[in-house]
């Protein structure tokens, strides 16, 4: 059977699949593209394939994202994901064959292209689609576009202008006919199931119907878990939507369409490991819970409420799963045409030949408890779909109780066929002194199998239901007490009259009537009683009051629950007592009544109509439990997991169970031991008999039980523990009936069933109770598309929906406390009104709300739905408008200091202009001053010249010897300097030149004056010019630079807060222009410190080009954004290496002079971040080109960057100082060693003399 099992899994693993991938606008002209993918293939490995075929762009990401019926949205896959397995949860509609996938519209993969920004692009259609759709509806709202036909129907039945039973049931088969299958009464919404697929679950209504009102766009389920959602979010008080209807009315579909939708809510699109548990969890509870019966083909026989807890941020944090009374009498017997649970018939229809041999299973009219052909129905695809959806619950099995009727049971139970057979054969009876076995009748004993059989079953359902929470349940749970909001979903058996009607039926049916009545108190009841409290004009509405049924049935003491409870604990009792203890306490009660027949039966009436229950098995099924023999039996199992369904308390079952593991682990190694010894001594070792009847069941048998017991995906996170069984266990206290099924008391009774289930009911109404409720009336329609009038008027008559109608539309659906309105109004309210009625009623009249949308009672505002909306829009359109002021006051704000610095950067040109001109003016004064006196000179050196030339003429060619040098007399056409007297020899001078040496001296040219008094002085400016200009290769610090920094150190090292403090402006102005004039005649004493640094932080500024250029400022910053800090000291000082010269040799004896200043901080309390505030606009300025909005952005990095060049400075500068002091200690110790040699040679040099003697 090992084998067996393995040959299936392998076989599943390697058949192959197609996929079919709907690529979309990423490739055109193409609808679809398949892949051939296996069981274990992930998402990446098929994008990988689509990109080859598709010969897509390798640079962008895709993701696939699967179209499911359950909502319709589009759920992003994870890479690891495989498509194949999420593709055979699918239902078998939705597969053309075994290996391939249909091209509907409800189930579909598609490829999608994944934004840098992690949203996914979906392309024009869908975008365009939603934006037509609300920009038209936008339009016809504001009139621009004519309302649809006037022939449509409502789709709020309160809009009807006449309000009567007809105009209704009109109304809504003219909407069910247009295939709207959603219709509201108020917040209430009405679904008539169409027994079909309908295209409105696809992503764009997923879209459309994200975060709007309720009312403002079509009906739909996702309108109401939105609304539901958001309420949660915004009033944080928990929600529920309960969903009622006949069997057969779309319940269960529903619940799946809203379940869907809310986790979608939270995960925008992308699936949670939530939202996939939940997912696994709905098609093993409809496999094990669910059954064809003569109405429904797939009627859920328990009822059950799912609980979604989120965070406050709306994230879902967990979920929970309660059950309410399974109906086991179904896996016995089932009547004309309807089936048993559907696993049985999935299980026979999915295994293979050798798996049927294996687990010895047989065809299913075969067996008792089916006894029904299967026709043309291919269920082996539902089976891989259960199995998929079991693993990813963390669990798998398959059912045992088909094999009850076979002796064949001994070894899937494993037990003792002996004691098997006697506890289904005998019982033991005790009289005075002595023991009887006394053996059952053929009918006994099958009573007794099937009673087995059932709470077998029930107890596996438990199990599934505890699992499948603890897969759910958030580890946060058992750790803190932080507020946990939820939106619970109520999705319960419907009403049900059969031609035969038993004890189920009567359980199910009083449920309803708890429902109808929850209904009406919060619909009818309790709203009228708060408007006669509030003391508001109001005329009473009249409504079916189903209270006196509901006290009929479990009202004590003469309750009719109440009353069988009794009859049950009477040994004589039969159904003619009961029947008659009925009619004993209830004759003349209007809501049972007894045949006029002798029939064992009694009719009650219920809201929906009289059924008639017969009394037949009520006592039986009222105190369905197993024998304790049989249950002692079963708990002897060498199964483990059937000891874990018969222990009542999980907790000691799982310690039990780890116990027994401990002790089989420890006898395997040591025999394991054992064998090794006798191997190793060569000895042939033998098992003891009694390790062989141990194991021999365990290693033999390969029941099915076991071959599904479930290998974890994902072990360490859904392992059991005590906590969290402990957590599970507290909150299932109030649901113990499969347990007292297995009660091994024989003196105190269990409760019953009845009783069990009242309470199961009580805890659901107190959940209800704590919830605001929203509620989903489903109504059966009998045929897909087909409008029955009859069945829907009934319906709509037993549920009230006209008196729902009629107080929906005269009533007042939105309630506030005065605070509330006030708090949530606020923004409309004029400053100072008070929580008070005539506050509030003075606001409503300035407003001019029409008086019959609201009324004001005493403690609370009534309005109705029309009228909170014109608040709402009130409200949105006063936010819109603040919020537009707020935009317009920034804007203003922000034009104002551009304004502001356009009209200081126009003042600095203006100025920079007029300089320009006075220079210029300055400089054409200066050249035609020059001009004028060149001509002059010219003029004169001519007339000196011929005058020369005259004496020349009369005293001949004039040679002068002197020193032993030949001078001849020479005119220069360049300045230069007299190598003699180094006075200066304008151009055009004559001076002595030696013949032999070109040795030159000026004679009588003292009337040039020097180049620095020819009016030239616009050269020699030292602010505002390159830097270039003011450095040479001798020089490459600009003198002024060297001599203003060399007075700081010397007199203001010390001086506190220097460089943060500011001079007198005139004086920094005296200086600037004296430094500007003559560097050297300038005496700083004559100036205050801080004046003097004033005027070098000025001169920084001044530079055309900073010390840290322009081309380079972004590199500095994008050094600075490096994560690492080694790699941001690395990039700057890569950055300052490509630096000028002159700027590198600037820049560094600034650097150096702020790291002196750094280093006396305690003194002069300027530290490295105050200096780097201080000169990083001086030395690191922005480019003009650069918006200031970004350059001020940008202080913070151009301050951390001088101030790591300060610090990293001040690093080495330490470490000179450290290095030097260690140079000087080493030369001081080595001089005081050199003294202390030299002294001792001069000592032994004394005393060689006086030894020689």
């Amino acid at each position: 059977m090992a084998t067996a099992s393995g040959s299936m899994r392998r076989r599943l693993e390697d058949q192959e699949f197609t996929l079919r991938v709907y690529p979309g606008a990423l490739a055109e002209g193409t609808i679809y593209c398949p892949v051939t993918a296996r069981k274990n293939t992930t998402a990446a490995e098929a994008i990988e394939c689509l990109i080859e075929r598709l010969h897509l762009e390798r640079t962008k990401c895709y993701v696939l994202a699967e179209v499911k019926e359950f909502g319709g949205e589009e759920w992003i896959l994870n890479p690891g994901d495989c498509p194949v397995q999420r593709m055979m949860l699918w239902p078998r509609s939705a597969l053309e064959n075994r290996s391939g996938l249909g091209s509907g519209d409800d189930y579909r993969f598609l490829l999608r292209e994944k934004n840098l920004d992690g949203s996914i692009h979906y392309g024009g259609s869908l975008q365009m689609w939603l934006r037509v759709t609300e920009e038209r509806q936008r339009m016809v709202e504001r009139g621009f576009l004519p309302q649809p036909a006037g022939s449509d129907p409502p789709s709020d039945l309160c809009a009807l202008p006449e309000l009567t039973e007809r105009a209704l049931l009109e109304s809504l088969r003219a909407r069910f006919r247009q295939e709207k299958i959603y219709t509201y009464i108020g917040s209430i919404l009405i679904v008539i199931n169409p027994f079909q697929f309908l295209p409105i679950y696809n992503p764009k209504y997923v879209k459309l119907y994200d975060n709007h009102t309720l009312g403002k766009l079509e009906p739909h389920i996702y309108a109401v878990a939105d609304v539901a959602y958001h309420a949660m979010l915004q009033r944080r008080k928990n929600q529920c939507i309960v969903i009622s209807g006949e069997s057969g009315s779309g319940k269960t579909q529903s619940t799946n369409f809203l379940i869907h939708h809310l986790t979608a809510l939270s995960q925008k699109g992308f699936a949670s490991g939530v939202e996939q548990i939940i997912l696994g969890a709905g098609p093993v509870l409809e496999a094990f819970g669910n059954a064809k019966t003569a109405h429904n083909n797939n009627s859920s026989r328990f009822g059950k409420f799912i609980q979604v807890n989120y965070q406050e941020s709306g994230t879902v944090r967990g979920a929970y799963v309660e059950k309410y009374l399974l109906e086991k009498s179904r896996l016995v017997y089932q009547e004309h045409n309807e089936r048993n649970y559907h696993v049985f018939y999935y299980l026979l229809a999915g295994a293979s030949e050798e798996e049927r041999k294996s687990f010895h299973l047989l065809k299913p009219e075969e067996y008792h408890y089916l006894n029904q052909v299967l026709e043309g129905e291919d269920l082996k695809h539902d089976f891989e779909r259960l199995q998929l959806a079991m693993e990813m619950l963390y669990f798998s099995f398959v059912c045992l109780c088909l094999q009850t009727p076979d002796l064949s049971l001994v070894v899937f139970l494993q037990v003792k066929e002996e004691m098997l057979l006697e506890a289904l054969t005998t019982r033991k009876t005790v009289t005075v002194g002595e023991k009887l076995i006394v053996p059952y009748k053929l009918a006994e004993a099958g009573t007794v199998r099937d009673s087995m059989a059932k709470s077998l079953y029930s107890a596996l359902f438990d199990w599934i239901v505890f699992r499948t929470n603890h897969a759910l349940l958030n580890n946060k749970d058992l750790e803190d007490n932080s507020k946990i909001l939820s939106i619970g979903v109520l999705d319960i058996f419907g009403f049900e009259d059969y031609e035969n009607n038993s004890f189920e039926q009567f359980c199910i049916n009083f449920a309803n009537e708890r429902l109808q009545h929850y209904f009406n108190q919060h619909i009818f009841k309790l709203e009228q009683e708060e408007y006669r409290a509030e003391g508001i004009t109001w005329h009473n509405i009249d409504y079916i009051d189903n209270s006196g049924c509901i006290n009929l049935i479990s009202k004590k003491p003469t309750a009719l629950f109440h009353l069988l409870d009794e009859e049950c604990n009477f040994p004589q009792a039969s159904n003619q007592t009961l029947l008659d203890k009925f009619k004993r306490q209830h004759e003349g009660n209007s809501y049972i009544e007894f045949p006029a027949v002798m029939e064992p039966a009694f009719i009650i009436k219920h809201y929906a109509g009289k059924v008639k229950y017969g009394v037949k098995d009520f006592r039986e099924k009222n105190t369905d439990h197993m024998r304790p023999d049989i249950v002692a039996l079963l708990k002897s199992s060498k199964n483990a997991f059937i000891c874990g369904l018969m222990g009542i308390d999980p907790v000691a079952t799982f310690r039990w169970a780890v116990l027994r593991a401990y002790f089989r682990a420890l006898v395997a190694f040591r025999e394991a031991g054992r064998r090794h010894t006798h191997k190793k001594t060569g000895e042939e070792g033998s098992v003891s008999p009694e390790w062989d009847r141990s194991f021999k069941v365990k290693d033999c048998v390969r029941t099915p039980l076991n071959y599904f017991l479930a290998k974890n995906k994902n072990p360490s996170s859904h392992l059991l523990d005590v906590k969290s069984l402990r957590h599970l266990s507290s909150v299932t206290l109030h649901d113990r009936i499969t347990k007292s099924l297995l009660h091994l008391h024989k003196k105190k009774k269990p409760p019953s069933i009845s009783a069990q289930f009242q309470a199961s009911l009580n805890k659901l109404m107190e959940t209800l109770d704590q919830s605001e409720p929203y509620f989903v009336k489903c109504i059966r329609s009998n045929l897909p598309l087909r409008f029955n009038d009859s069945l829907v008027l009934r319906q709509l008559r037993y549920t009230g929906m006209l008196e729902t109608v009629r107080i929906r539309q005269s009533g007042y659906s939105i309630k506030y406390t005065f605070q509330d309105f006030v708090r949530h109004f606020h923004v409309l309210l004029p400053r100072g009104t008070s929580p008070t009625k005539s506050g509030i009623r003075e606001f409503f009249r300035r407003i001019h709300l029409p008086p019959a949308g609201y009324q004001v009672g005493n403690t609370m505002v009534f309005l109705r739905e029309a009228e909170r909306q014109r608040l709402q829009t009130l409200l949105h359109q006063e936010v819109l408008r603040r919020i537009v002021t707020l935009q317009r006051r920034f804007r203003a704000v922000l034009e104002r200091k551009r304004f502001l610095q356009w009209r200081d950067s126009a003042i600095v040109i203006q100025r920079s202009w007029r300089n320009c001109c006075y220079r210029r003016s300055l400089a054409a004064v200066t050249v035609q001053t020059a001009w004028r006196g060149f001509r002059e000179r010219k003029h004169y050196c001519q007339t000196y010249r011929t005058v020369m030339q005259l004496q020349l003429m009369g005293r001949g060619y004039l040679v002068e010897e002197h020193n032993g040098h030949i001078f001849k007399s020479t005119q220069y056409s360049i300045p230069t300097y007299c190598e003699y007297c180094s006075s200066l020899i304008w151009m055009m001078d004559r001076a002595c030149v030696c013949k032999r040496e070109e040795w030159k001296h000026k004679n009588i040219h003292e009337f040039v004056r020097p180049v620095a008094q020819l009016g030239w002085s616009f050269l020699s400016f030292h602010f505002g010019v390159e830097l270039s200009r003011l450095t040479n290769e001798e020089r490459t610090v600009p003198h002024l630079v060297e001599k203003l920094i060399n007075y700081i150190e010397m007199h203001g090292l010390y001086t506190e807060g220097i460089y943060r403090k500011s001079g007198s402006t005139n004086k920094i102005k005296e200086l600037r222009q004296g430094l500007d004039t003559d560097v050297n005649s300038v005496n700083l004493d004559d100036y205050n410190i801080h004046v003097i640094a004033s005027v070098l932080k000025q001169w920084l500024r001044d530079l055309p080009s900073p010390l840290m250029t322009f081309e380079l400022y972004e590199e500095f910053l994008r050094a600075m954004g490096q994560p690492d800090k080694r790699e941001v000291i690395r990039g700057v000082y890569s950055v300052i290496d490509q630096l000028s010269r002159t700027h590198l040799s600037t820049l560094e004896r600034l650097i150096f002079h702020l790291v002196r200043i750094a280093l006396q901080e305690e003194t002069n309390r300027m530290s490295a971040n105050a200096l780097a505030i201080v000169f990083a606009p001086c030395i690191l300025r922005c480019p003009d080109t650069i918006d200031p909005l970004q350059s001020v952005q940008d202080i913070s990095k151009t301050t951390a960057c001088v101030e790591l060049i300060i610090n990293e400075q001040m690093s080495k500068y330490k470490a000179r100082l450290k290095d030097i002091s260690s140079l000087e200690f080493a030369e001081s110790k080595a001089k005081s060693r050199l003294t202390h040699i030299r002294k001792s040679m001069v000592d032994v040099f004394l005393l060689v003399p006086l030894t020689h003697h």
